[in-house]
């Protein structure tokens, strides 16, 4: 029997699912921005297909903005 669960370490997402309006890239190239500016902040993602499982702290996770089918890696 398969699985619908995958186990990743990316999250791919566009502002439509929820990625950070505030995360700017143009912005953060003149001012970069660092952890202490998302201190408090809870972000919602959504209408991702299946279900993802993301590994906690101190394991990397990768946040990609999708923009147009392009990624970027924060």
């Amino acid at each position: 029997m398969g699985s619908f669960i995958e186990i990743n370490d990316t999250l791919q997402i566009s502002v439509e699912q929820g990625f950070p309006r505030g995360l700017d890239y143009e912005r953060h190239k003149i001012t970069p921005f660092t952890a202490e500016d998302f201190v408090g902040q809870i972000f919602e993602f959504k209408d991702k297909p299946n279900i993802r499982i993301y590994k906690v702290p101190p394991v990397r996770n990768f946040l990609v903005q999708n923009i147009d089918g392009k990624w970027l890696y924060w």
